[in-house]
């Protein structure tokens, strides 16, 4: 990557708390590449890969999606995940020279979510540098 290219962090307004260290952890990985780092707050992951496709540029080289999503009583929750995931895959089928990366983390309570939500989000941030060096290497 070079100082023009850049990754777009696209990260939800719930659970901020988590959300702040999430983002937290993702920048402090990312921020070790030669790249712009852009971030933007969607209202919820369902606006997600919308928002994301509003700010990708020419320069836009990967995306990070950062959300959670939390079982509740209603079928809200499977609603939510799926078309936030299946949105997401369409957006990294519509822009394939874009790394794009789904960080959104769908659990069932809390508890599962404070025992994996910084690992994971390092781990994503990863991926994300991962892929975009696979996708701009020569084959």
């Amino acid at each position: 990557m070079t100082k023009n290219d850049e990754i777009l962090i696209i990260y939800t307004s719930w659970y901020t708390d988590f959300i702040n260290e999430m983002t937290g952890a993702a920048l402090e990985r990312l921020g070790s590449e030669d790249c712009m780092i852009k971030s933007f707050k969607a209202p919820g992951s369902l606006e997600i890969p919308a928002l994301a496709k509003a700010k990708i540029t020419s320069k836009t080289k990967g995306i990070l999606a950062i959300g959670i999503v939390i079982r509740g009583e209603t079928s809200h929750y499977d609603l939510v995940s799926n078309e936030t995931f299946r949105s997401l895959g369409q957006l990294a089928l519509d822009y394939p020279d874009i790394s794009i990366i789904n960080g959104v983390i769908c659990v069932d309570n809390k508890d599962q979510l404070e025992k994996r939500y910084i690992t994971t989000t390092t781990n994503n941030a990863n991926a994300l540098i991962a892929l975009i060096n696979e996708k701009s290497s020569e084959t």
